[in-house]
């Protein structure tokens, strides 16, 4: 057998025990079989591992982008499979190098975030108080309220949360990269967590979970998500939702709200560069096209 099919059949075996989906597995042996056709048709050899060169893998994405007119990201994603193959190739002697360590990936423009938009978000609300169950109701409202990640929202006691009759906050006591902050909380999030907290058996006990069901804390993700998807259904809501979805979906409303205010946003998301919030106000297409028709309209 050749080096070639050696290599790459062991490593679809290794992929395969390291527990990758089958879809990652078919996406890297795609790329791999690319990148092997346009070595064969460029330099005419068989594909050696050993004799590849960054030079190579250069003029490879050269060809998808000027030849193929392949999209970017299709690139990028061929070139971090081949990356994936040459580390393993590297660490089992096919080859002394990895050719593919200082080729840089194609720069793509940043794109907002998925959030819902106005008219979903509302069906969703609407859906869930609908239903009358204070407590996914007083999720959902935290969850699109707050901007709080999934692991934090789970993480919430009793005593993390402050209710008065016109105020109140919800504080994260270690949140991602153990950062601690304090959230204000508007009207409807607030009515929403004392109606739950009214019948809440612990309500008085300040290290109890916040979150619970008839079997006790609700600690896992999947259980937030189950809630979510329930009355995305019945909203008749067709786009993916999760909790990260309604973070962004947080995010985009107060920068509408709140033009140029990134560092309150990224006060309130635990964030602690601006830089990680600045994609936020990076503008789509048609915002493009209509800032330029305003130019062209003498209109500034």
């Amino acid at each position: 057998m050749s080096v070639q099919n050696t290599s790459i059949e062991d490593w679809l075996t290794y992929l395969q025990q390291q527990g990758k989906s089958k879809h990652t597995i078919a996406a890297y042996r795609r790329a791999l079989t690319h990148f092997i056709r346009w070595n064969h048709a460029a330099i005419g050899e068989d594909f050696d591992p050993s004799t590849i060169i960054p030079r190579d893998i250069r003029d490879w994405m050269s060809h998808q982008r000027q030849v193929e007119k392949a999209a970017p990201s299709t690139i990028n994603q061929r070139l971090a499979g081949l990356s994936r193959f040459f580390a393993w190739a590297v660490s089992q002697n096919f080859a002394q190098t990895d050719p593919t360590a200082g080729v840089s990936s194609i720069k793509l423009p940043a794109r907002k975030p998925k959030a819902l938009s106005d008219r979903d978000l509302r069906r969703l609300l609407r859906a869930v108080h609908g239903d009358g169950n204070a407590r996914d109701t007083a999720i959902i409202e935290v969850l699109a309220g707050t901007g709080l990640r999934v692991g934090e929202l789970l993480a919430l006691t009793i005593g993390d949360i402050e209710l008065h009759e016109r105020s109140g906050s919800l504080t994260v006591r270690e949140g991602k990269h153990g950062s601690y902050r304090t959230i204000p909380l508007t009207k409807e999030v607030r009515t929403a967590l004392q109606a739950y907290l009214s019948d809440h058996p612990d309500s008085d006990s300040p290290d109890s979970h916040l979150w619970i069901s008839g079997h006790g804390p609700i600690t896992h993700r999947s259980s937030i998500l189950r809630i979510l998807n329930k009355y995305a259904s019945r909203a008749g809501i067709e786009v993916d939702i999760s909790p990260h979805i309604l973070r962004h979906t947080f995010a985009t409303r107060y920068l509408e709200a709140n033009r140029d205010d990134l560092r309150g946003l990224a006060a309130l998301l635990g964030h602690s560069s601006l830089d990680t919030v600045m994609i936020y106000t990076e503008p789509s297409l048609d915002d493009l096209a209509e800032r330029m028709e305003r130019v062209e309209l003498g209109i500034i």
